[in-house]
C-alpha cells in the first residue's frame, strides 16, 4: 500500500496484538506467494470431508448430491470472499479475530476466536481418524487410534518448521492431491459416459433412474448440508496466512478466484463420476467412496494407489488446519484472551500455541480408542455446526469493516460484489443450514455439542470482562 494512503489509527493494544496492516518482515516473514497460498487453501478444504464424509452424504442425497455441492461451494466462495476483502485491505495477524474485535467488540471475538481455536481441533481429529481409517487398508489389525494419535503427532511436528518449510510440504501435498482427484474426475466421468470400461448400468441410468437423483426428495439435499460444509471448513488459513503472503493485496485476490473454480470443479466433478459409476445407495460410509468407485472398475491397482493419494490429502488439511489453529490461539494469547505465553512466537511460528494444540489435538484424537466407529462421524457434524458459526461471524463482521475501512481511507481493492446484499444473503444461507440438523441423523447429537461449547465460550468471557472492567481506570 502506498505511503500516501491514510492508515487506520490503532490504539497501543491493537498494535501489540494485531500488528499493522502491513506488519514488518520481524513480525511477519512475507514468503508464502500466490501459488503456494492458492495450494495452502485447496489443502486445508479438501480433506475427509470430500474423500471420506461425501460417503454418508451421497446415502443422504443420492446423486443430487452435487447440487448440495453447488450451494456448498456457493456459500464457501461468499465467506471466503469476504475474508479476502478484508484480509487483502488490511492484513494482520490475528485475522478475522482483529476485524472482529475492532468491528463487533472484544466479547464476539473472545467467543469466535475460541470457538474456532476448538472446532478446528475437532477437525484436525476428525482428519487424522479418516487418515487412519485409509491406512487400515493396508494394515486392518492396527486399532485405529493408534494411526489417529501418530498423525496428530505428525503435523504437529511439522507445524514447528519454518513458515517458508510448512508452505513447501503443505504446497507439496496439495499438489499431490489435487492432480490425482482432477485424474479421478476425468476418468470416473468417461467411465460413467461408456468410453472406459465400466459396470453395464452407469452414468445416466445411475443418475436419472426413478427416483435415482433425488431419492429422498429436497429434504435429503438439505439433509446433507452440513457434512458438505464441513468438507469446506478449512478455509481459515487465508487469512491467517495473510500477513506471511508477498504482496497481498493481489496475491489474495487472485487466490480466491482460482481456489472457488478449483473446489467448484473437483467437488462436483467427483459426485458426478462417483454416483454414475457406483449406485448412491451401494455408495459406503465406513471406507472411501473414491476407492469403493475404483474398485468395480478394471484397475485394481488404482484403488490402493488412490487410498495413498487421499492418505496425503487428510494430513495435508491436517497440516493447514494447525497452522490455522496455532495462530489464533496466540492472537488470543496477544489481545490477553489467553495466557500472554501462547503468544510467543519464533521466526514467525508460535511454538508455544502449537504445543498447547498440538496437547489436545492428540487428546482427541485419542477418541476412536473408545468409539472406533462413531468416533469420525461426531467429530465431523460437531465441526461443522461450529465452523458455520465462525463463518457467521466473519461474514457480519465484513458487512461493517468494509464501511469501517474506507472512512479510515484504506484502499480496499478486492471487493465482495453486491454489498452488502451478498454477504446477507450468506449469512441466511448459514443459518439455513444449521436448521437442517433435525433432517440427518446424528446430527442434532453434533449440533448440542457445537452449540453447548458455544455457550460455555461465552459464559467463559464473563470474568474476563468483570476483570478488564475492574482493572480500568
Amino acid at each position: 500500500m502506498s505511503s500516501h494512503v491514510k492508515r487506520p489509527i490503532r490504539t497501543r493494544m491493537y498494535s501489540r496484538a494485531f500488528g499493522s496492516g502491513h506488519p514488518p518482515a520481524s513480525r511477519a516473514v512475507r514468503k508464502i506467494g500466490q501459488t503456494g497460498l492458492t495450494l495452502t487453501l485447496i489443502g486445508g478444504i479438501m480433506g475427509s470431508g470430500l474423500f471420506l464424509a461425501s460417503g454418508q452424504a451421497i446415502r443422504l442425497a443420492g446423486p443430487a448430491i452435487a447440487l448440495s455441492y453447488l450451494l456448498g461451494v456457493t456459500i464457501m466462495a461468499i465467506e471466503v470472499a469476504a475474508l479476502a476483502e478484508m484480509s487483502a485491505a488490511d492484513p494482520v495477524r490475528g485475522s478475522f479475530l482483529a476485524y472482529a474485535r475492532r468491528t463487533l467488540g472484544p466479547g464476539l471475538a473472545f467467543v469466535g476466536g475460541w470457538v474456532f481455536w476448538f472446532s478446528s481441533i475437532l477437525n484436525i481429529a476428525a482428519e487424522g481418524t479418516a487418515g487412519a481409517l485409509f491406512t487400515r487398508l493396508w494394515f486392518p489389525a492396527v486399532p485405529v487410534w493408534i494411526f489417529s494419535v501418530g498423525y496428530a503427532l505428525l503435523v504437529v511436528g511439522i507445524n514447528f518448521l519454518t513458515v517458508k518449510g510448512f508452505a513447501g510440504v503443505e504446497s507439496g501435498m496439495s499438489l499431490t492431491k489435487v492432480m490425482a482427484t482432477a485424474v479421478f474426475v476425468v476418468a470416473g466421468l468417461a467411465a460413467a459416459a461408456g468410453l472406459l470400461p465400466a459396470p453395464s448400468r452407469r452414468g445416466w441410468a445411475l443418475w436419472t433412474a426413478s427416483p435415482a437423483f433425488l431419492p429422498r426428495g429436497l429434504a435429503g439435499v438439505a439433509g446433507a448440508m452440513v457434512l458438505v460444509m464441513f468438507s469446506m471448513s478449512g478455509t481459515g488459513v487465508l487469512g491467517l496466512a495473510a500477513p506471511n503472503v508477498k504482496k497481498p493485496e493481489g496475491t489474495i485476490a487472485a487466490t480466491i478466484r482460482n481456489t472457488v473454480i478449483a473446489i467448484y470443479v473437483l467437488y462436483v466433478g467427483s459426485a458426478l463420476a462417483i454416483t454414475g459409476i457406483l449406485p448412491w445407495h451401494r455408495v459406503p460410509i465406513a471406507e472411501s467412496p473414491f476407492t469403493a468407485a475404483l474398485r468395480v472398475l478394471p484397475w485394481g491397482w488404482a484403488a490402493s494407489l488412490f487410498n495413498l493419494v487421499i492418505l496425503l490429502a487428510v494430513l495435508s488439511a491436517m497440516n493447514a488446519g494447525l497452522f490455522a489453529t496455532d495462530r489464533v490461539l496466540a492472537t488470543l494469547g496477544r489481545i490477553h484472551d489467553a495466557p500472554a505465553v501462547v503468544a510467543r512466537e519464533s521466526h514467525g511460528i508460535p511454538r508455544v500455541a502449537n504445543a498447547v494444540t498440538g496437547v489436545l489435538l492428540v487428546l482427541v484424537s485419542g477418541l476412536a480408542y473408545f468409539l472406533p466407529k462413531t468416533a469420525y462421524l461426531y467429530l465431523v457434524t460437531a465441526t461443522g455446526f461450529q465452523a458455520l458459526f465462525v463463518w457467521i461471524l466473519i461474514m457480519v463482521t465484513q458487512i461493517y469493516y468494509r464501511p469501517r475501512l474506507l472512512r479510515q481511507g484504506v484502499h480496499v481493492e478486492f471487493r465482495v460484489p453486491g454489498y452488502p446484499w451478498l454477504s446477507w444473503v450468506g449469512v441466511v444461507l448459514m443459518v439455513g443450514v444449521i436448521a437442517t440438523a433435525p433432517l440427518a441423523p446424528h446430527e442434532l447429537i453434533a449440533l448440542g455439542i457445537g452449540a453447548g461449547a458455544t455457550v460455555l465460550f461465552a459464559l467463559a468471557y464473563l470474568p474476563v470482562r468483570r476483570a478488564r472492567a475492574h482493572s480500568s481506570p
